[in-house]
């Protein structure tokens, strides 16, 4: 087959990154908990077999993690997602072209390889992912992506990291003993609807005739019919797009607050972030908003959920740029004596930094004091490392809030390096 498709599949991906960077935890029950410790997001296999569960609120695990049997660790979503960008660079090695699906998956292009190199290039994939950052990786082949999705599900239950999906024989064999709820776009609504039509492997479900499923499932389902049938129709390529419609960070508060300094603080770290991140995709954003959210179930004062835009004449990826507008929009939502717990960042109207050039009429200063700032920005991060924070950070990240402790934030302002505040 000359059209053949690849999935490459972190597992337990969020565990995964921790062991590369502690890797005591290798071989050890492990979680990482969502914002605020809420509840497991991702688990290792270890932690699996003591019976914990995606979802599982935290405190149901207390007893395990209280006597040393389950380590539970807080989500470092910078780290998750530097770790993925370097392991989707990777990846983009070995095939013709990928398209980013997820954090932890990609699908590969794989045209015109011949199917007895694919084994090789998987293995190569694996060895190159784990070597290179400590991430265990599982690559499925085969003629779509849903069949690629089931040989990577079928590679991990059977603890082979590379399966190729080629014989007929051998998918039918695997449909047969698969749930239906395991198919890739069948929901746990639809999973309902099947199994009270007679449908429960997916195995069933290839059996029907395509006008049963269609009548049905609709075109949703009649694409998964399709798929593992070997008809390639699901497109994604949209996903091949190096930026981002939008790059957005947000976090809930270990409690409810009221101080601006505080909330001024955590806004400007998001604003780090998140254009560390527009600068690493190589794009500029026309846009900042920023938004804050009251607890809701602490109604007395009424459910507050405030937003504000800036937009930029001038397409930004720098970060006191943002962070000054970041703040400018804080001060105007923002009001004394309300409490927030979540706060977050979302630049958008981004467009390759190849694309904002100078005006024809724009102001020499101006576009000297562009490029100063974009040097100093490139400067800033090579010293500060892709992973492990921040070594360079603004001044308006600095603040002591009023939790009682010193939060690593200090309440000094930074001063943005612009030719003018953007208007409101």
């Amino acid at each position: 087959c000359d059209k053949m498709i690849g999935l490459a599949d972190c597992n337990n991906f969020f565990v995964s990154c921790e062991r590369a960077i502690n890797p005591s935890l290798e071989g050890r029950a492990v979680v990482v908990l969502s914002n605020n410790d809420g509840c497991a997001v991702a688990r290792s296999n270890e932690a699996k077999r003591l019976g914990g569960k995606m979802g599982q609120p935290a405190f149901q695990l207390r007893t395990l993690i209280e006597s040393g049997q389950l380590i539970a660790l807080s989500g470092n979503h910078l780290l998750y997602r530097e770790i993925s960008l370097r392991i989707h660079e990777i990846l983009r090695h070995f095939a013709p072209s990928a398209i980013d699906y997820s954090v932890d998956e990609a699908f590969l292009d794989m045209s015109g390889i011949p199917d007895s190199a694919l084994p090789d290039i998987g293995a190569e994939i694996v060895r190159e992912c784990r070597e290179k950052e400590g991430i265990p990786v599982t690559v499925g082949f085969a003629g779509t992506k849903t069949l690629c999705k089931i040989a990577t599900e079928t590679g991990k239950k059977r603890d082979t990291r590379v399966v190729v999906l080629s014989d007929q024989q051998e998918i039918d064999r695997i449909l047969s003993v698969m749930p239906i709820g395991d198919l890739w776009g069948i929901g746990r609504r639809l999973t309902k609807r099947l199994y009270s039509l007679g449908v429960f492997t997916t195995g069933d479900f290839a059996s029907r005739p395509l006008m049963w499923v269609r009548s049905r499932l609709g075109v949703n389902g009649e694409k998964s019919w399709r798929e593992i049938h070997g008809e390639n129709c699901i497109e994604l390529d949209f996903k091949k797009r190096k930026l981002q419609d939008s790059i957005s960070e947000s976090r809930t508060f270990p409690i409810d607050i009221d101080d601006f300094d505080y909330i001024r603080a955590r806004v400007a770290i998001y604003c780090a972030h998140v254009s560390k991140r527009l600068r690493i995709q190589g794009g500029e954003c026309g846009k900042v908003t920023v938004f804050l959210r009251s607890n809701r179930f602490h109604t007395e004062n009424g459910y507050e959920a405030p937003d504000g835009s800036i937009d930029f004449e001038k397409r930004v990826s720098d970060e006191p740029t943002i962070t000054n507008a970041a703040i400018t929009i804080l001060t105007h939502i923002f009001r004394p004596g309300a409490f927030y717990k979540r706060a977050g960042v979302i630049l958008s109207d981004i467009t390759p930094a190849r694309c904002n050039e100078p005006g024809l009429f724009e102001d020499r200063r101006q576009t000297e004091n562009r490029e100063k700032t974009s040097r100093l920005m490139k400067v800033i991060d090579t010293l500060n490392p892709r992973v492990g924070g921040h070594v360079v950070k603004l001044a308006s990240q600095l603040t002591i809030g009023h939790l009682g402790h010193n939060d690593g934030y200090s309440s000094s302002f930074g001063a943005p390096l612009t030719d003018g505040d953007p208007s409101f």
